[in-house]
């Protein structure tokens, strides 16, 4: 006899309890029912809190009530001309009766009377009188009502403890003390009367906690369908890893145009709210982002490897139709955009740009120089000092205000320095460069790289067309404030742009020869991208051929 194929009788043991083990994992708990018991536990022990928290609220509140009880009472007593010519003759057998009538009409536990030195002329317990009172009276003595908690002939209680003065007169002298308690056994009692209706809330609590746990494992046994703890626990894992992985950002929208998922990167890219809450609904024209940018994707316009400058960031950007499991095109299901950040690679060429300038800049200076130094050498040897004189005033003419900025600390210390070279470099290539630099200089709204990128570029691409032109060889840079906006200009007498590129500060466009030193393409654009990130403006005009750069004006320049 056998169970199953190839298992004997006498692993019937076996096979029951590998039967038995498969059941407990087939019955293990769902997540719809381990949110409930979550929820459940979790409305349990808010009630128990708050319960506790009640109970503690009413025994202050009641510790409160009672001294407010004592010391109506007490000051009550105090201010009674008979109790207090009473007291002062000593006279016990006429405040006992007074006081086990205010005992039966009020919530009070006891009213002491003493004397001064602290003998009871009255007490709850009639054998106590004429015994020593147990409690603090100093500050009775002295005139002044308070308040205590201490341990009577009664036990524990809150007690107040008043003087009598003379006739009630406040300014009397004191004839007598007056103490009137409640028991703390009472308060506790008066709490316990309330205990039910804790009780009840509590119960009514966990009641509504049941409920909503019923609701949370309905909800989510529809949210989660067939799929097990385990393999759900997979899949989101799986999602949220290729989410939050990609180095890229990744925007979805759906067919109206509305953000429905964006990944960190996205996130940090377009200025949206970080992305941990899944999916959303977001219209990209209340984010703050670019306005065209957002409208793109409002709009899903197809987008390849399209530059777009938001805030400070310079983005590589691709919209594309959402596809199927196919790779079918699906418009119902929206768009997906893909962001790349060419901020970093913008910075570095920025800086790699500025480096050659600046390096060519010193290569023309020391060139230069070497060349006057020759010169007055062998004008001094002849003896032709007025030569040699006149010569040093025309090579430090034209740049002496420059140099007296470098020496002053001028804000504009470093374009100087930049246009301080470029006299030499431009002398060296035969150009006449001509500058106009306002005093003070300018304050421009870029980082000390960023400056020298910007204007060093604009000299530079100015030198070149001039001397690949005709005579007259010539460059002018101009820079000056225009009321709010600090303005660069820089012209040249060479043929101007070549007509047939379309964007000549696109990346890649230029007319240089493939091999060109520093790269092709890559200055004008540099500059446009720093200039839009910046909040300024470009213009082109011909004839001759100037660029001029607006920038917003500011009180300091600004740091790296």
């Amino acid at each position: 006899m056998t169970v199953g194929e190839g298992e004997p009788i006498g692993d019937l043991w076996s096979y029951c309890s590998r039967q038995a083990r498969r059941r407990a994992v087939d019955m293990r708990l769902s997540v719809g029912g381990r949110l409930a018991l979550v929820s459940l536990g979790v409305v349990v022990l808010v009630a128990g809190v708050l319960a506790a928290l009640l109970s503690v609220q009413l025994s202050d509140s009641g510790q409160r009530e009672a001294e407010k009880v004592t010391r109506s009472v007490a000051e009550t007593i105090a201010h009674e001309p008979d109790v207090a010519s009473l007291a002062a003759a000593g006279d016990s057998e006429r405040l006992q009766p007074m006081v086990e009538q205010i005992l039966a009409e009020t919530d009070v536990s006891f009213v002491t009377i003493m004397t001064p030195d602290g003998i009871r002329l009255t007490h709850r317990n009639r054998a106590e009188i004429g015994l020593p009172y147990i409690g603090s009276r100093d500050e009775a003595l002295a005139g002044r009502t308070f308040t205590e908690v201490y341990e009577g002939t009664l036990g524990p209680s809150v007690r107040t403890i008043a003087p009598i003065r003379d006739n009630g007169d406040e300014e009397g002298a004191i004839v007598a003390l007056v103490s009137v308690g409640v028991t703390l056994g009472a308060v506790q009692q008066d709490i316990a009367a309330r205990a039910p209706l804790i009780v009840l809330a509590s119960a009514a609590i966990v009641g509504l906690g049941v409920l909503g746990a019923l609701y949370v494992r309905r909800s989510a046994r529809r949210v989660t369908g067939s799929y097990t703890p385990g393999e759900l626990s997979r899949l989101v894992e799986s999602y949220e890893t290729v989410l939050h992985s990609l180095r890229e950002g990744l925007v979805v929208t759906d067919r109206s145009g509305r953000i429905v998922l964006y990944n960190d990167e996205a996130a940090d890219l377009l200025g949206l709210p970080p992305a941990t809450a899944g999916q959303v609904s977001l219209d990209p024209r209340d984010a703050e982002m670019d306005a065209a940018l957002a409208e793109a994707i409002a709009t899903g316009r197809r987008m390849v490897e399209e530059t777009v400058v938001n805030g400070d960031r310079v983005l590589l950007v691709n919209q594309e139709e959402a596809r199927d499991l196919t790779g079918r095109r699906a418009p119902a299901r929206g768009q997906v955009m893909t962001l790349r950040d060419r901020s970093e690679l913008q910075a570095l060429l920025g800086e790699l740009e500025g480096v050659r300038t600046l390096s060519d800049t010193l290569r023309s200076q020391t060139h230069e120089h070497g060349n006057r130094l020759h010169a007055l050498l062998a004008l001094l040897e002849l003896g032709r000092v007025d030569d040699a004189r006149r010569l040093i005033v025309a090579s430090t003419g034209e740049r002496q205000e420059l140099a007296d900025r470098l020496v002053s600390h001028d804000e504009g210390a470093i374009v100087a320095a930049l246009l301080l070279g470029k006299l030499d470099e431009a002398a060296e290539r035969g150009v006449r460069l001509d500058l106009d630099v306002a005093e003070p200089t300018p304050s421009l709204p870029l980082a000390p790289e960023e400056a020298v990128t910007v204007v060093g570029n604009l000299v530079d691409n100015a030198l070149d067309a001039a001397a690949a032109g005709a005579e007259p060889r010539w460059v002018r840079a101009t820079l000056r404030e225009n009321g709010d906006d600090v303005v660069i200009e820089v012209s040249d007498g060479g043929a101007g742009f070549d007509p047939t590129l379309e964007d000549p500060f696109a990346f890649g466009s230029s007319t240089k020869t493939a091999h060109a030193p520093g790269g092709r393409g890559v200055g004008l654009a540099l500059v446009r991208d720093i200039v839009a990130a910046r909040g300024g403006t470009l213009q082109v005009r011909a004839d001759p051929t100037t660029v001029r750069v607006f920038l917003p004006a500011v009180a300091e320049a600004v740091t790296a």
